[in-house]
């Protein structure tokens, strides 16, 4: 992608402030659990103040235009997802390594590769607002910055991300607020994401990833991806049939591998919908 930016790092770190202060009866995503996490009481996240990741460099498999992408994997998430690999991580974030902002940004100077894009990603960057925001003040101006989320975050959060990012990557997992709510265990899920897709699509570039998951296909892939046609048809979006299940045991059609007919019907819905699809 160009290396023009569009954020303004202007009062960033006032925001990363701001966003830290929130954290005293945390309000960062819609769950609202309130807890004082400046306190070192735990969110339904798993975080207190401090912020960690379990992985961290170049990744060379994100959408094209930001690829390669110098990476930082927050552990730690408000999303409950059945089928997340990284469940064990996000449940018990402390156990990785604490986040610190100008040692991450002194391995990405030393990458013998030139990264494209800086990525944050999860478990869900948007918990861990305050150090995001504190590290985007002291990137490479000239380096764009990717937000990878699930959207399940607050308008408070949106207004102190405004002006800080460059792409936005959405995770659009479901198609109803049953499916949201039996396998995330996320309320009101179609309403806030869709609020902060509207907001993402006028504050950056805006990409939506769609994972089809197995036994999904009629009641999550195809009314989510008509309702991308319908509600965002200038959007790009990224549908991804290569979903896997974690080692751990899950719940019925999520133990196994998407069957070659779900595969067929999702390459049908994209067609018949026109979706301006991205690899």
């Amino acid at each position: 992608m160009s290396r023009q930016v569009c954020r303004n790092r202007a009062g960033v770190e006032g925001r990363a402030e701001e966003a830290r202060r929130l954290l005293r009866s945390c309000r960062l995503c819609e769950r609202a659990c309130g807890v004082d996490r400046l306190a070192g009481e735990a969110g339904w996240c798993g975080c207190d103040h401090h912020s960690y990741a379990y992985c961290e460099g170049l990744l060379w498999n994100e959408e094209a235009f930001i690829t390669p992408s110098y990476a930082l994997f927050f552990a730690g998430c408000n999303l409950g997802c059945a089928f997340c690999y990284a469940s064990d991580l996000n449940r018990a974030p402390a156990e990785c390594e604490p986040v610190d902002g100008e040692a991450v940004v002194s391995r990405l100077r030393a990458c013998a590769t030139s990264p494209a894009t800086f990525s944050f990603i999860g478990g869900e960057p948007s918990v861990h607002l305050h150090t995001a925001l504190g590290l985007v003040a002291i990137l490479p101006a000239e380096l764009p910055v990717v937000w990878n989320s699930n959207f399940y975050f607050t308008q408070e959060c949106s207004r102190l991300l405004a002006g800080s990012v460059d792409v936005f990557i959405a995770d659009l997992h479901f198609g109803n607020d049953a499916c949201a709510r039996g396998i995330a265990d996320a309320d009101d899920y179609l309403r806030v994401v869709g609020r902060n897709l509207r907001w993402a699509r006028e504050a950056g570039t805006l990409v939506v990833r769609h994972l089809v998951l197995p036994g999904h296909v009629e009641c999550c892939t195809a009314p989510a991806l008509s309702w991308l046609a319908k509600e965002f048809p200038d959007v790009r979006v990224n549908v991804l049939t290569n979903y896997l299940p974690p080692e751990a045991r899950l719940m019925g059609c999520l133990e196994r591998r998407l069957e070659e007919g779900e595969v067929r019907r999702t390459r049908q819905i994209v067609l018949d919908l026109g979706l301006e699809t991205i690899e």
